[in-house]
């Protein structure tokens, strides 16, 4: 009867997908070897020779052959390097075999455990708004992994979005295909094309070649639309004539324009400044229309196409990297002069002011007229 062969030994590799098996050739003429792994749970695992890794359990593969056919002679030890493995506690046998043997002989003594560890979690991603559709990630992966991967979770889902390495987009819910981001260490990405309603939350997790580790635990929740520019102030709107008007508007240092609106208070028509055909007013949603850079709403712009005699609200919205204030500004509201009216050299609300109480002329009663009747305003200047 065969003597019981001695343990193999198993071993890491500096390759952390690796594992090294090292075992004596019995001196009997045995011709083959069978290489199980046993788990700590119970399950055995073969090792195929033909592919190099350890297969399912259950699942039989190649026997390894001793006598290699470039060798001369069978050596005293053979040493193999096997794929396949994840994280746990493995342990190996070996039995072996002559050519004309019905059966395998004694299988080996178990080897020392070899536990592969998967790495630690991630510690929770920081989370940055970028703009209205765009939000920077910054994450990093515990030592020894060479790879990681990152998941949104969108209004506090169960099942989260993978993002793409390629294009850094959010995959179909889901959906576990697709490359992993490459990296060791820190890493900081921008995740595009999200949407400004949903609030989202991200873990992350590694991988150092052995498996995947836990998931971080979830980054602070983060929605796009909670950095949207505040509600700006009320224009300052001066230098009113019958066709025109000067607008002030203080937009925020961190927006870049303003949309301008001038209600009609009679009517309800709406119309919107257009800084790109020289600050003339057209409806409200024109194609093509621009909006009024800040600079030029500092400085104030005359928008010109009012109607005369006629009273407008005027607000405006403003825009930064993460879109349009949510609402328009409070109204201010004005009238313009009518067309019969003529104001000249006007430079200031003072001076406006002066120059219509010049206009203003009394035409009292002529020297017949009766004392008990009430002096009539005359009308203001005609042109």
């Amino acid at each position: 009867m065969a003597q019981q062969p001695a343990a193999p030994t198993l071993s890491a590799t500096d390759k952390p997908q690796e594992v090294r098996i090292d075992f004596a050739v019995p001196t009997n003429g045995e011709t083959h070897a069978a290489i199980h792994l046993h788990e700590a749970g119970g399950a055995t695992r073969m090792y195929d020779a033909a592919s190099k890794t350890v297969l399912p359990a259950g699942e039989k593969g190649r026997a390894v052959t001793l006598k290699e056919p470039e060798e001369s002679g069978t050596p005293a030890r053979k040493s193999l390097i096997a794929t396949g493995l994840g994280g746990g506690t493995f342990e190996a046998t070996v039995a072996f075999r002559r050519a004309d043997d019905f059966d395998w002989g004694p299988t080996s003594p178990r080897s020392a455990p070899l536990v592969r560890a998967v790495p630690v979690a991630c510690g929770a991603p920081l989370l940055e708004p970028v703009s209205s559709t765009e939000m920077r990630v910054h994450f990093a992966v515990p030592q020894g992994c060479a790879s990681g991967d990152v998941c949104f979770y969108e209004d506090r889902a169960s099942v989260g979005r993978r993002v793409a390495c390629d294009t850094c987009t959010l995959m179909r819910k889901g959906d576990v295909t697709g490359n992993t981001f490459a990296m060791t260490g820190g890493k900081t990405i921008v995740v595009k094309r999200l949407s400004s309603q949903i609030s989202y939350t991200v873990k992350v997790n590694g991988h150092n070649g052995i498996g995947w580790g836990p998931w971080s635990p979830p980054s602070k929740p983060m929605k796009l639309r909670d950095f949207l520019p505040p509600v700006p102030s009320a224009p300052v709107v001066d230098q009113i004539s019958s066709d025109s008007a000067r607008v002030f508007c203080a937009v925020l240092p961190t927006c870049t324009h303003a949309t301008v609106t001038f209600v009609a208070v009679d009517t309800g028509i709406e119309l919107a400044v257009d800084h790109g055909s020289g600050n003339k007013l057209v409806p409200l949603g024109t194609a093509g229309a621009t909006a009024s850079p800040r600079a030029a709403c500092y400085k104030g712009f005359v928008v010109s196409g009012l109607s005369a005699d006629t009273e407008y609200a005027v607000a405006y919205s403003q825009y930064g990297g993460f879109g349009w204030s949510p609402s328009y500004s409070p109204r201010t509201k004005i009238r313009t002069l009518s067309s019969d009216v003529i104001i000249t050299g006007t430079k200031t609300r003072e001076e406006r002011d002066e120059e219509l109480k010049r206009h203003a002329v009394d035409v009292d009663a002529d020297d017949d007229a009766s004392p008990e009747k009430p002096a009539k305003r005359g009308k203001l200047e005609k042109n």
